[in-house]
């Protein structure tokens, strides 16, 4: 049996390539950012009790740490978006067509994109510290 000729991608995407995935630690670097921003934005209950004057410090950190970590999640999901649709990988998938080697690229960088991603641990710590915050806070009032 003959193996089948290699498929050729009529439309490369732009800049002829995938985008090449960041190195592990830009996402490291942006997770500890947005957690950063989430943890000092829960200690805000705890500077009020203790020493308010770190509220206004809390506050800054908190939502330029969640600005920052929102603007490069939003770029991450752009860079994903661009890929899928420049490649036409829905109406693909859809109609099973045969994939180019391009194609391919695309979806390990899509796959290997989403499994480095850190989402999963800053929902995780946000939730956590979230509730020890409405603990605290309910505990704080109550004694």
């Amino acid at each position: 049996m003959e193996p089948e000729p290699r498929i050729t991608c009529p439309h490369p995407t732009p800049g002829g390539r995938v985008p090449v995935r960041f190195p592990a630690w830009v996402t490291w670097a942006a997770f500890g950012v947005g957690l950063t921003g989430a943890i000092s934005l829960r200690l805000i209950l705890v500077a009020k009790a203790y020493d308010p004057d770190l509220i206004r410090l809390f506050w800054y950190i908190g939502v330029c740490g969640n600005m920052l970590f929102f603007l490069f999640r939003s770029y991450i999901t752009q860079r994903r978006r661009r890929v899928i649709l420049s490649l036409d990988l829905p109406a693909k998938l859809q109609d099973e067509a045969r994939l180019c080697p391009e194609d391919y690229e695309a979806l390990r960088y899509l796959v290997a994109s989403l499994m480095a991603s850190k989402e999963r641990w800053n929902y995780f710590v946000i939730s956590a510290f979230s509730l020890a915050a409405i603990a605290w806070d309910l505990w704080w009032h109550a004694r």
